[in-house]
């Protein structure tokens, strides 16, 4: 495992990256934001995958992200229970 030396400055917390193995360095990443296909990793919604409708902020406590399956089905999970 090696680190990466320049990041692109528009990476932020919760963004995804795609890594090039043979170079190491990322090639693609895509934002945490409203209207990206996530799935969800923990909690009482472990396994279901849905596209971000809202994000909740909550200062000194759980970030809220609401969700809607593929069926229209609308649930929420905290923000860390989400990839």
């Amino acid at each position: 495992m090696c680190s990466i030396r320049y990041p692109d400055p528009a990476i932020k917390v919760n963004d995804t990256v795609k890594i090039d193995l043979s170079t190491g360095k990322i090639s693609d990443f895509i934002k945490f934001d409203t209207g990206v296909l996530v799935m969800v990793t923990g909690g009482r919604n472990m396994g279901r995958v849905g596209v971000i409708t809202h994000r909740e902020r909550h200062d000194g406590g759980f970030n809220i992200v609401h969700l809607k399956d593929a069926v229209d089905n609308e649930f929420t999970t905290r923000e860390t229970n989400v990839m």
